[in-house]
């Protein structure tokens, strides 16, 4: 989906009129149509600005992925974001070693549960 096509779908969910998301952002009501007809796109700021109203990343605004909001923190407990976290500190091989025991663990985990 497309930034014009994700900005009205997200616009019309949200129950906003054109104007109303303008005010939001100081822009004018036209400068709304147009980008959802996808006659202009946003600049940076207006972007970033969308985003946090609709609480999606940028990159699911402008139809880069699906996925609306993936860092939310009320999608992870803070021990769980913790992790997250200390997992990125750690080398790409590392990583691997962690990936593979952690998948290693979920499988002895399924045979068990079976």
């Amino acid at each position: 989906m497309d930034f014009a096509a994700r900005l009205y779908e997200l616009r019309e969910n949200a129950n906003l009129k054109q104007i109303e998301l303008a005010q939001k952002i100081n822009l004018k009501s036209s400068a709304i149509s147009k980008y959802e007809k996808g006659l202009t796109q946003p600049n940076i700021d207006t972007l970033i600005k969308l985003s946090e109203i609709f609480s999606v990343s940028v990159d699911y605004l402008i139809g880069v992925s699906d996925i609306p909001n993936p860092y939310t923190a009320e999608k992870f407990t803070p021990k769980e974001a913790n992790i997250i976290l200390e997992f990125r500190r750690l080398s790409k091989e590392n990583q691997i070693r962690i990936d593979e025991r952690l998948s290693a663990m979920i499988d002895a985990q399924d045979i068990k549960d079976k």
